[in-house]
């Protein structure tokens, strides 16, 4: 996991859940100063179990059944914590969660996700003289 992280990259969603799981919370992005355009430093905690929603916006990591996800308006980075009979012996973990846990579809296909969230501002019609 990237310790520290551009405040561009600490969550560009690239898939979407597709159905509500269980989790484990490894820790959270903070700001490194003030700004919003500061770094984000990873600060590592057992933060207990957590409901992962379907149709959560995530960015997956590159390893692992690990991704991040916005929580109470802090970028948490959570691990998938199988059912029982999910984890298998433990081999291909990774797969089993891609397969079982999540869409790869664009969760932002205009390339916003405040335009997905919000919707596109539209301009207002002009008035005809």
């Amino acid at each position: 996991m990237t310790r520290r992280l551009d405040a561009r990259d600490v969550l560009d969603a690239d898939a979407i859940t597709a159905r509500s799981f269980w989790g484990r919370v490894l820790g959270v992005y903070r700001r490194t100063g003030p700004n919003s355009w500061d770094d984000y430093a990873l600060v590592e905690k057992d933060g207990g179990p957590i409901e992962v929603f379907a149709e959560t916006p995530v960015q997956l990591e590159n390893e692992g059944a690990v991704f991040r996800m916005r929580r109470k308006g802090a970028v948490t980075v959570v691990a998938w914590v199988p059912a029982a009979g999910e984890a298998g012996d433990g081999s291909n973990l990774r797969a089993r969660f891609l397969q079982s846990c999540i869409r790869h579809e664009d969760p932002t296909p205009d390339g916003s996700l405040g335009a997905w969230l919000h919707g596109q501002l539209k301009p207002k019609p002009e008035a005809n003289d």
